[in-house]
């Protein structure tokens, strides 16, 4: 149980470290603040000294590395330890809903506490038995290859102006509230939008769902949750 536990919290540090390095949607490791083990301490709601043991603990098992100034890297094998458990995430987020009818606001933190329980093998399984979907409910890729290569093309929903149209791609998890709100409105990947409007001064915009018929009025805080592609002309 010790060992079960001690793996847990590796893959949690490991994959706090890979969401710095490598934001969901915005794979631009160039342009990434380096990681301290103040900021991972922050993230995860742990001491100073707690992380600072645990991280010292990944360095002696090869998934981390220190670089100046306190700096933090993950080597290759602790980012496809990190990538493994975000894909088991999104494959039990999938599972959640199709099969035990959960909600997308719900999902993301069942999928965290219930995956220790899954190994691989049964995680392949269960991914076989969902039809073997591509992207998780909230529009992710579950291979991070394939994450990767599309991210070069998202945008924020932020960052649009008026009068451009898009398609939601995937909206960040993290925020529950947040995202039953998005869903709730039909802000949900593979959703059309045109911007009709952005009040910068305001910090909201008016976008129009499914060719412009229902107007939502978003704020800039959601907006920077949603990453979306151009519409094709």
């Amino acid at each position: 149980m010790s060992s079960q536990k001690g793996q847990s919290r590796a893959v949690a540090y490991v994959e706090a470290l890979y969401g710095m390095l490598y934001p969901v949607g915005e794979f631009r490791p160039q342009d990434a603040s380096a990681p301290i083990a103040a900021r991972v301490a922050r993230d995860l709601g742990v001491s100073r000294p707690a992380a600072g043991e645990m991280l010292g603990r990944l360095v002696e098992q090869g998934l981390v590395d220190r670089g100046p100034g306190g700096s933090l890297a993950l080597t290759d094998d602790g980012i496809a330890l990190a990538e493994s458990g975000i894909r088991a995430t999104r494959i039990l987020e999938t599972f959640l809903i199709e099969y035990l009818g959960y909600g997308p606001a719900e999902v993301h933190a069942l999928a965290l506490q219930a995956r220790d329980a899954f190994d691989d093998e049964l995680l392949e399984r269960l991914h076989e038995r969902l039809g073997s979907p591509q992207r998780c409910p909230h529009g992710w890729p579950l291979g991070a290859a394939e994450e990767r290569e599309e991210a070069s093309r998202l945008q924020r929903l932020s960052e649009l102006q008026a009068g451009d149209r898009c398609e939601v791609v995937g909206v960040l998890e993290s925020d529950a509230d947040l995202v039953g709100w998005l869903f709730e409105v039909g802000l949900v990947p593979g959703a059309a939008l045109e911007v009709h409007d952005v009040q910068r001064a305001g910090g909201h915009a008016t976008v129009g769902l499914g060719g412009g018929a229902n107007d939502v009025v978003i704020g800039d805080r959601a907006a920077r949750q949603v990453f979306v592609v151009p519409a094709c002309s």
